[in-house]
């Protein structure tokens, strides 16, 4: 694979900052709809870790899907702030200390260390439902049955079959004895559910085919491996400061890595050729300099 050139990262980063700050612009258009009848401290919980930043990478994906099938991106946002707050609830629970026990996210404090166990809990819970009816109750001016469908998708991706189960998986390292490809499992359902149902969930609400949608899933399949490993990677080559997060923690805790189980130059390999991959399935379906055919391999040089 060439290497990017400089012009086309600049627009590739341009683009990702656009889609950030309007769905941070939504999150803060909607917040008083998406407050009522809350209790204060439950939302106050929920939009800490809702504001607390990131690169909102799965709410660009479906917009970029939604528009490259037709949708206008406003008319998407409310799908991509359900994927949003989807991942805020996964990121939650994650740092949980029956889980990951991490005390920062994102530069600042993890919400049980600000809130405490029992709040941060039921808003990772009240953010997982929000992100179903939310939604459901603002994805208007798009035909009913192309919101059924990518409803049916995000659902799938959410739950036992999808981020749960991969949870499990992630804690459950034990029973990975004798399994090679333990820890690409439990990227593909941990990480890549996600990453692949929103770009699914986008293509879907313009009513895109079978056809496309199985391409589209390809691609989001090895987008989200790609992004893991990386992840995997950066989390023993960066500081604090670069991740947000506690670095090399996963190897303390004795988790299952594509660094731990692979070695770091492998694992580098296997992030561009699953980068290339990505590319190679949507050959053809959209331009080689289209933001969608170059997003792959802008992650996979990352630095954070």
């Amino acid at each position: 694979m060439a290497a990017m050139n400089s012009g086309l990262r600049s627009f590739v980063k341009s683009e990702l900052e656009r889609y950030r700050l309007a769905l941070e612009d939504y999150i803060l258009e909607t917040a008083p709809a998406r407050a009522e009848g809350v209790p204060s401290e439950l939302f106050e919980s929920m939009e800490y870790s809702l504001r607390a930043g990131g690169k909102r990478l799965r709410p660009a994906l479906c917009l970029a899907a939604a528009k490259r099938s037709g949708v206008d991106e406003k008319k998407a946002m409310p799908m991509a702030l359900g994927l949003e707050m989807l991942h805020t609830a996964t990121l939650i629970h994650d740092d949980l200390p029956c889980m990951d026990d991490d005390d920062m996210r994102r530069g600042k404090p993890s919400n049980h260390a600000k809130f405490g166990e029992t709040l941060a809990l039921l808003a990772g819970d009240a953010l997982f439902v929000q992100s179903l009816e939310f939604p459901m109750a603002n994805l208007t001016g798009i035909e009913p049955k192309n919101v059924l469908r990518a409803m049916h998708i995000f659902a799938k991706a959410i739950g036992p079959s999808g981020v749960c189960g991969g949870q499990v998986l992630d804690i459950d390292a034990a029973k990975a004895a004798g399994e090679q490809d333990y820890v690409r499992r439990i990227a593909k359902l941990k990480t890549g559910a996600l990453i692949q149902a929103a770009v699914l969930t986008g293509a879907a609400l313009g009513g895109a085919k079978e056809t496309l949608l199985a391409r589209y899933a390809d691609y989001a399949a090895h987008l989200g491996s790609a992004f893991q490993i990386v992840d995997d990677i950066l989390d023993v080559t960066s500081t604090a400061e670069e991740l947000g997060k506690t670095p090399g923690k996963d190897e303390r805790d004795g988790k299952l890595t594509h660094v731990t189980v692979y070695g770091i130059e492998r694992a580098r390999e296997m992030a561009a050729e699953e980068s290339e991959a990505a590319r190679a399935a949507l050959d053809g379906v959209l331009p080689q300099d289209d933001f969608l055919m170059l997003l792959p391999e802008y992650l996979v040089h990352r630095s954070k």
